[in-house]
C-alpha cells in the first residue's frame, strides 16, 4: 500500500476521516431475496419477491414515520431487535394476512441474525483500500452511520474489525444525520474541532450536507449521478473518489 504525496497534501488539514457504511463502505446483497429463502426455511413458500420488495418499502417507511431511529425515538423507546421484529412482522402480513404469529416471529429472529453477518453484504470496491490508506496517512478513522447497534457485528463480520478508532449509530447517539449533534458527538470522542474532521458518504442531505452544515468538509459518492452537490466534492464512484485524491488537489 502506497500513498501519493497528493493523497497526503489533500487530507493534511484533518485529524479526523470518518465514513458512512450502507452503500458508502458496503451494500446489502438482494435483500429480499435472503427474506424470501427465510420464509421458506421457516415453512412459508411461495412469496412473490416484488410484492415482498414493494412491502417492504412500504413498512419500512412507516415504521421509520412512527417509531424513528430504529425505536431509539419512538415514544415509547422501542429496542432495535423489537423494531426489526416489528418491520418483519408488518412486511409478510402485507403479503398474506393470513400468516400466524409464531411463523412470522420464527422468520424475524432468523432475519435479524442472519443480516449481522457476511452472507447479506458485499464490499465496495476500493472502500477497505481507502480505510487503510488514510489510517496509514495518520489520521483517526471513524464510522457516523443511521444504524441500529449492531453495526459493529456487521463490521466485524466483513473484515472491519479493529479498523475504526469508533463506531458512532444513531440509535446510541439517539438523533439520525443529518442532525449536526451526531457530528458533535464523533468530535468530542476525540477532542477535535471541526474544521479538522471530513466525512464521506452517499446521501447528499445525510451525509455531505449533514457535514457541511456541521461545520466538516465533506466527499460526496453519488453513483446514480443524481445529487445537486458541488462538483468538486462529488464523485460517481468511492474508485474515483480515491482516484482524485491520489491526483488531484481537491478544492476544500
Amino acid at each position: 500500500m502506497s500513498l501519493t504525496s497528493q493523497f497526503v497534501q489533500n487530507l493534511k488539514r484533518f485529524r479526523l476521516v470518518t465514513f458512512d457504511v450502507t452503500d458508502t463502505l458496503l451494500r446489502l446483497e438482494e435483500p429480499m431475496r435472503h427474506y424470501q429463502k427465510t420464509a421458506e426455511e421457516c415453512g412459508v413458500p411461495g412469496v412473490d419477491r416484488g410484492q415482498l420488495e414493494r412491502c417492504f418499502r412500504q413498512q419500512f417507511s412507516a415504521m421509520s414515520r412512527e417509531h424513528p431511529n430504529f425505536g431509539r425515538q419512538s415514544p415509547d423507546m422501542m429496542d432495535w431487535q423489537q423494531w426489526w421484529m416489528h418491520l418483519v412482522s408488518r412486511t409478510f402480513a402485507c403479503t398474506d394476512d393470513r400468516l400466524e404469529a409464531e411463523q412470522l416471529e420464527r422468520i424475524g429472529r432468523r432475519l435479524i441474525a442472519l443480516f449481522r453477518t457476511n452472507v447479506c453484504w458485499r464490499h465496495i470496491e476500493g472502500g477497505q483500500e481507502l480505510v487503510k490508506r488514510v489510517r496509514a496517512a495518520g489520521k483517526s478513522v471513524g464510522v457516523i452511520s443511521n444504524f441500529d447497534p449492531s453495526l459493529p457485528q456487521v463490521l466485524a463480520a466483513m473484515g472491519y474489525a479493529g479498523k475504526f478508532d469508533f463506531v458512532l449509530t444513531s440509535y446510541e447517539a439517539g438523533v439520525m444525520k443529518p442532525d449536526s449533534r451526531i457530528f458533535h458527538m464523533a468530535l468530542q470522542r476525540l477532542g477535535l474541532q471541526a474544521e479538522q474532521a471530513l466525512h464521506i458518504g452517499n446521501k447528499l442531505d445525510m451525509d455531505y450536507a449533514g457535514a457541511r452544515n456541521s461545520g466538516w468538509s465533506g466527499l460526496l459518492v453519488d453513483e446514480a449521478g443524481k445529487a445537486a452537490g458541488d462538483s468538486r466534492h462529488t464523485f460517481g464512484s468511492l474508485s474515483s473518489l480515491v482516484k482524485a485524491l491520489d491526483n488531484q488537489e481537491i478544492q476544500w
